[in-house]
């Protein structure tokens, strides 16, 4: 530990040692004051195992959400953000106007980013 530190680290490192899933390093600690006491900024251990998880249940809520689009809408979803079609090519495709496709595309991003970011 640097000679500099402020005493709050050792006392937190001597907390959390043996602690298999939480550091802090004494050179990269954030310290805050408090007339209660000192917050020491840490590091948390999270698994591959736990983040795939997290992947694989966002992957879930997006499927989801895009089955539960409107027809419409998500026909202009997959054809523009899944096959990289163009606005003329899909507004022609679905007998819509451009500015249509422009429209239910940002419905769709607007729904689907809503279902993602519901907890």
């Amino acid at each position: 530990m640097d000679a500099g530190a402020h005493p709050a680290v050792a006392v937190a490192m001597t907390r959390l040692e043996g602690a298999p899933v939480l550091r802090i390093d004494a050179e990269e600690a954030y310290i805050e004051e408090t007339p209660e006491g000192v917050w020491v900024s840490g590091w948390i251990w999270v698994e591959q195992q736990a983040l795939a998880s997290c992947d694989a249940m966002r992957m879930m809520k997006l499927r989801n959400a895009i089955a539960d689009l409107p027809q419409q809408t998500r026909a202009v979803f997959l054809a523009h953000c899944v096959e990289g079609s163009a606005y003329p090519a899909i507004a022609r495709r679905l007998s819509l106007e451009v500015a249509e496709v422009q429209r239910e595309l940002a419905s769709a991003l607007l729904i689907l980013s809503q279902a993602l970011d519901e907890t």
